[in-house]
């Protein structure tokens, strides 16, 4: 579900030029969006959403510096 107003579902999509980010289904009523793909998780910290990027998972708001990386999830 989206985190902003819990009716719709966080989807996979594209910008006009092919890059891939992940958005709110209810747009434009909804106007959530990330770039790095959301795990389903919440962080521990804040309860924002967690995204899964190339170094592990982050927390996805910019004021929160939690993060997990890659060995830490293998173990």
């Amino acid at each position: 579900y989206c985190p902003k107003c819990v009716e719709g579902k966080v989807v996979a999509k594209r910008t006009k030029r092919g890059k891939m980010f992940y958005g709110c289904s209810r747009y434009p009523e909804c106007d959530f969006a990330l770039w790095d793909k959301p795990t389903g998780a919440k962080c521990p910290q804040c309860g924002s959403p967690l995204v899964e990027n190339k170094q592990g998972v982050k927390c996805s708001h910019k004021e929160c510096n939690y993060k997990e990386s890659k060995e830490l999830i293998k173990e």
